[in-house]
């Protein structure tokens, strides 16, 4: 796995909307658009579930992942494997972050991603260059 580094975790800060692209067993992708995310370390990012229909099937079918989005200061394209949490420790920590910004949001799922590669996303000559 990579590591982030503090430029790409405080874009992640900055950014309010993230577009969460899985695909299904066969392929079929799906991309919606996310709020609930955060920097859990170096190497993982957690997505909370309030609202997956498509997604999580996929994610039950196909762990791998990617994350775009887009600030002032820039953009990343971060891949990953996710896994699913219920019911444990990182559900309940899930829970207690979710509540303490929204308090009527019901997390179902915290997805958890172990980072595998983070790309350029800014036109120019580094469009698309993968950077871990």
């Amino acid at each position: 796995m990579v590591k982030l580094t503090q430029e790409i975790k405080d874009t992640i800060t900055m950014g309010t909307v993230y577009f969460f692209a899985t695909s299904s067993k066969g392929g079929a992708p799906n991309v919606v658009p996310i709020k609930a995310l955060k920097v859990m370390d170096d190497e993982t990012i957690l997505v909370s579930d309030q609202y997956f229909g498509k997604t999580l099937k996929n994610l039950e079918e196909n762990p791998k992942v990617a994350i775009a989005y887009w600030t002032d200061k820039g953009g990343y394209q971060i891949k990953g494997t996710a896994a699913l949490h219920r019911g444990d420790k990182v559900f309940e920590d899930d829970v207690a972050w979710v509540h303490s910004f929204s308090p009527k949001l019901n997390p179902k799922t915290a997805v958890v991603i172990k980072v595998s590669d983070v790309f350029i996303v800014k036109g120019g000559p580094d469009a698309g260059k993968k950077i871990l």
